[in-house]
């Protein structure tokens, strides 16, 4: 219809935006970036506020690092935070706070306190490098996902344990060997065990019944899996383990479930004297069926003998994948010939 033969009232539409449900609002937020989530209060008065009822916030450097912030980082975050200490409605149920790139966060330990006191189930901080975790995060009972990057963590005098938690990731951190097994020990539910901590640990023992997944990367004198009936999935790709005599027994003796299992044989067995005979295990893992052999040394004699008495404890295996670092080809072809008669 052309333009001037349309009815006035036709052209009358309602305002979808400010009509639009509270759970459709909500639903379209929760679904934006924190940044985007906020930048709709100029929608309408209806909208202005709406953002403040999110139960998921992430904080990063994309809201205090902008071409036309004349504000340091740091003053902008503490501006950031102020305004939503201020108008957060909550409950906060799933918040990620990523102040890595910033050098100081003096309002960080009230920030984080604040935000612990509704109800958060996920909790992901990336922290300053070297910064202490501020210890209200073990106050926090109703936590089932927890992630925590780049600081260092100290026993706090109440820790009760995270009665609720199911997946634990910790990543560049500081922390003692004492502790950590206190933290895993007392997560009653914990499912998933992420570990990267580069600083050389002592002997940790994994007390964790629900446990189905560990992955651990970094420098520790040894690992124990004492109590993990229900463990699925290991890998173990650390840079060293620095004890020469590991005893395989300790390590999977409480592993009958494990399916599948990638080691790094050079960096956890690599240094053990010349000569020594590489120790097998004691019993059968039956239930593994993949096993990731990695940055496998075969002029390595007892690193190679040492894989070869770890591929006769799995009778079961369906498929192996091995990375060879240096390859020589008489070993190789003696190494093949091996697989075939198994």
């Amino acid at each position: 219809m052309p333009p001037n033969e349309r009815n006035p009232c036709q052209s009358l539409t309602p305002d979808v935006l400010t009509d639009l449900p509270n759970d459709v609002i909500d639903s379209i937020l929760i679904r934006l970036p924190s940044e985007e989530a906020v930048r709709t209060s100029i929608l309408s008065k209806r909208w202005r506020y709406h953002w403040c009822r999110l139960t998921k916030l992430t904080l990063n450097r994309s809201l205090w690092r902008t071409e036309n912030n004349l504000l340091n980082p740091a003053d902008k975050f503490t501006e950031i935070i102020s305004q939503i200490s201020t108008l957060l409605e909550g409950p906060l149920i799933d918040f990620t706070l990523d102040v890595a790139d910033l050098e100081s966060c003096p309002d960080i330990d009230s920030f984080v306190y604040f935000v612990l006191r509704n109800t958060i189930e996920r909790l992901v901080l990336y922290l300053p490098e070297d910064s202490k975790l501020p210890t209200s995060v073990f106050t926090c009972s109703q936590l089932r996902h927890l992630s925590l990057d780049n600081c260092s963590i100290h026993h706090p005098g109440a820790f009760e344990g995270f009665d609720k938690l199911i997946s634990l990731q910790l990543c560049e951190v500081t922390i003692s060997s004492d502790l950590l097994e206190s933290i895993i020990s007392h997560c009653p539910l914990l499912e998933l065990l992420l570990l990267h901590i580069p600083k050389l640990l002592d002997t940790i023992e994994i007390d964790a019944p629900m446990l189905s997944r560990f992955y651990f990367t970094g420098n520790i004198s040894s690992v124990c899996l004492k109590n993990v009936p229900l463990l699925v999935e290991v890998s173990l790709t650390g840079e060293q383990i620095m004890k020469k005599d590991l005893d395989f027994a300790k390590v999977f003796n409480s592993c009958s479930a494990i399916k599948y299992l990638s080691l790094n044989i050079s960096c956890y067995w690599g240094s053990a004297q010349k000569g020594y005979e590489a120790p097998r295990l004691p019993f059968d893992l039956n239930s593994v069926k993949r096993f990731d052999l990695l940055e496998l040394e075969l002029v390595d004699a007892y690193e190679l003998s040492l894989s070869i008495n770890l591929l006769r404890s799995f009778p079961y295996l369906e498929h192996l994948e091995i990375d060879v670092s240096s390859a020589d080809s008489s070993l190789l072809s003696y190494l093949v010939v091996f697989f075939r008669t198994c």
